[in-house]
């Protein structure tokens, strides 16, 4: 993903995530601050069909919506977003894109990988080995994700 690709990010977010808007200065924020974690997920006719914003990260989850100004010394690898058109699921491009991204990780030295997952993905997620880690200190920053979110991490070892 490069930073002309924020108009496409911004309008499949407003398709996928239309209860969780963020603005344009947040996708751009993370392509310049960790352009080898946001990718965008190219379909039939080089057409944009998703995207995924990633990240190395210390502590509790970015509010959703809120510009990070540097990246920590980093704790974990954050996954703060993948979008992926309706008509592009079951294709297995999302499924693929997070199997590179912990790759990724791990050949970065991490050894756990952090997200939030919301509109009832934690099925999704628990395929690639994370686990709810309720833990209440983490609940001011779910509070902007929606009453289902839920803050899971993985071993990525």
């Amino acid at each position: 993903m490069e930073s002309t690709d924020i108009a496409s990010v911004s309008a499949i977010a407003r398709i996928v995530h239309p209860s969780f808007p963020e603005d344009d200065a947040v996708f751009a924020e993370r392509v310049a601050l960790y352009p080898a974690g946001c990718r965008l997920l190219i379909g039939e006719a080089n057409a944009p069909q998703g995207y995924v914003l990633s990240h190395p990260w210390r502590g509790a989850p970015p509010k959703l919506n809120s510009l990070l100004r540097a990246l920590p010394a980093p704790d974990v690898y954050y996954i703060h977003d993948l979008s992926v058109l309706p008509q592009q699921r079951g294709s297995g491009a999302a499924s693929q894109v997070v199997r590179d991204l912990l790759e990724h990780a791990r050949g970065e030295g991490f050894t756990r990988a952090a997200l939030v997952a919301v509109n009832n993905s934690v099925p999704f997620w628990s395929r690639f080995g994370f686990a709810i880690a309720d833990d209440p200190t983490m609940q001011r920053a779910l509070d902007s994700y929606g009453d289902d979110a839920r803050y899971m991490t993985a071993p990525l070892a």
